[in-house]
């Protein structure tokens, strides 16, 4: 699989770096000076690249199901490390590979485009990682991005040249395969033909293998072809991209200090710290006496405190973030009274995390008004990312980091977040506090679960509530248990692509019930009743 690539740089405008390589397969052992590839040395990758591009075409074209996306998944880096001949980057391999597997996982149990999308950017990552570099958020856009380019570039180097075909001729290593199959195969099929019993098993194996042969050219799309053809060049691309990888910005973590010399800006920044310092503890006094605490008057405007007020803070925590930033950078870090602006600093960022803290209680006194919803986990997660973010850029003034190194860290991470929220099981938790609630004597959060979509998974929880003492909330959770197992009764037997633990194991809760399809055996009871949950309900929403 070796190639010899240029190890000359490339100059290009702007701060896209394109570093050499150190572990280029261009020291690999050449079988030909020809430009194509040499064949005994592409034997991994034209496997590789045949095995991706027949099970994209069978589980992502063909099926095109959470479960068959989660095989793919799972299969995609046993493709990449066999294909790969450099040394791979083993700690962000290991981080792909065990976020691949929560992410195959939530597909198993429940999928969602969420997590679709989680799958795709791991996949980009892992090739990355196999091919030995760190699985940054930019330099993966821009992987994936001429992943067509290299693929197309990496299929037309094989050529079948003169000496190509010789060596083949001459390939003892294929004949010590080839030879003992023939022979196999030849007695094999003497053996079969002097025993009838055999002889009829295999006639109907055959047959069914005929069948299926068939059934799949039957199936044949006019599309598949030109798909095929996409997935292996993207395929081929992703395995074997062209060197050196590029990556932007500066390749080194510390900021190159310059000599020491005073910023113009010096003064603005210092006032401007001391300014945000003082209002924000100004701010974070009133804060805390008129909303850190639990009784709160009749009439209180939940949503614009708790909802809305939050979403302000995480904006004002992202600004914050921002002006840091901003302020501490290269002509700031040079200036030598920097010390003396850092302590502010310190103060200002002690004040943010005391706002972050004023943000989830703001969101946690909306969540005990009426209950959790998937915004609400949203929106914690998303502080959380904000929170994550602040950190970052408090590390970077504390370690003279790059601006390079805070925007890599700060995709990182932001992606990171996005992927533990696509495998989070976000309904089941957030209808699982709402029923813990309602079954404590809180009736407010039942709201959630009367007027909210519920997946399978967050209809799970409600089987806590059908023996509840309260009539129009037990009769509301059986006629939404009811209604679900109609429309599963409705879909019959499914295709095992189609697999959904979620789904199954509500299936088999809802069989051990019978009584649920029998007290609302009638669809107009059932919609009758879920019709008064929702009218009840709905004085807590």
């Amino acid at each position: 699989m070796a190639v010899l690539f240029s190890q000359r740089r490339i100059a290009m405008s702007g701060n896209l770096n394109p570093p050499i390589d150190p572990s280029s397969d261009a020291t690999a052992p050449i079988a030909t000076k020809d430009h194509g590839i040499p064949i005994r040395l592409a034997t991994r990758e034209i496997t590789a690249a045949l095995v991706w591009t027949f099970a994209a075409d069978v589980l992502i074209f063909r099926l095109a199901t959470y479960l068959s996306v989660a095989i793919f998944l799972v299969l995609t880096p046993i493709l990449f490390r066999y294909a790969a001949t450099n040394r791979p980057h083993g700690r962000s391999l290991a981080v792909c590979g065990i976020l691949s597997a929560l992410v195959a996982l939530r597909l198993l149990w429940q999928g969602s485009p969420l997590a679709i999308g989680s799958a795709l950017l791991l996949i980009v990552a892992m090739s990355m990682a196999a091919s030995g570099v760190v699985p940054f958020v930019l330099e993966g856009f821009l992987r994936f991005g001429r992943s067509l380019v290299d693929g197309a570039n990496r299929i037309s180097r094989y050529r079948l040249t003169h000496q190509a075909i010789n060596q083949v001729r001459n390939h003892h290593r294929l004949a010590s395969i080839l030879l003992p199959l023939v022979a196999v195969l030849a007695f094999g099929g003497i053996f079969v033909m002097a025993n009838p019993d055999l002889v009829s098993w295999v006639g109907t194996q055959v047959r069914y293998a005929w069948k299926i042969t068939f059934n799949w050219l039957s199936n044949f799309s006019v599309w598949e072809i030109p798909f095929c053809v996409l997935a292996l060049t993207i395929g081929m691309g992703l395995m074997r991209p062209l060197r050196p990888f590029l990556r932007f910005g500066s390749n080194t973590e510390d900021e190159l200090i310059a000599a020491s010399a005073e910023s113009g800006l010096y003064s603005a920044y210092r006032n401007t710290l001391i300014a945000v310092t003082s209002l924000f503890a100004a701010y974070l006094c009133f804060e805390f006496w008129t909303l850190w605490r639990r009784d709160f008057p009749e009439g209180f405007y939940y949503a614009g405190y708790a909802h809305q007020g939050a979403a302000w803070l995480t904006i004002a925590l992202g600004l914050a973030t921002v002006s840091l930033s901003v302020i501490f950078g290269r002509s700031l870090l040079s200036d030598p009274r920097m010390p003396q602006v850092r302590r502010w600093a310190w103060i200002w960022s002690a004040e943010n995390l005391l706002l972050a803290l004023a943000v989830y209680n703001r969101l946690m006194i909306y969540i005990g008004y009426n209950g959790m919803t998937q915004l609400r986990m949203v929106g914690l997660f998303g502080i959380t990312a904000v929170v994550i973010g602040f950190a970052l850029v408090v590390y970077k003034i504390a370690k003279t980091k790059n601006f390079w190194w805070l925007l890599r860290s700060q995709m990182l991470a932001l992606t990171i977040v996005v992927i533990a929220y696509s495998v989070t099981p976000v309904d089941y938790l957030a209808h699982r506090y709402n029923v813990s609630r309602v079954n404590a004597g809180y009736s407010a959060p039942s709201v959630m679960l009367a007027v909210k979509p519920i997946s399978d998974e967050g209809l799970l929880s409600t089987f806590h509530l059908i023996n509840h003492s309260d009539p129009i909330i037990r009769d509301g959770v059986q006629a939404r248990l009811a209604i679900r197992e109609a429309e599963l009764s409705a879909k019959g037997t499914i295709h095992w692509s189609e697999l959904q633990g979620a789904s199954r194991l509500l299936a088999s809760r809802l069989a051990d019930h019978p009584e649920l399809s029998t007290h609302f055996a009638n669809p107009g009871e059932r919609q009758t009743a879920l019709l008064r949950f929702k009218s009840y309900a709905m004085q807590w929403y």
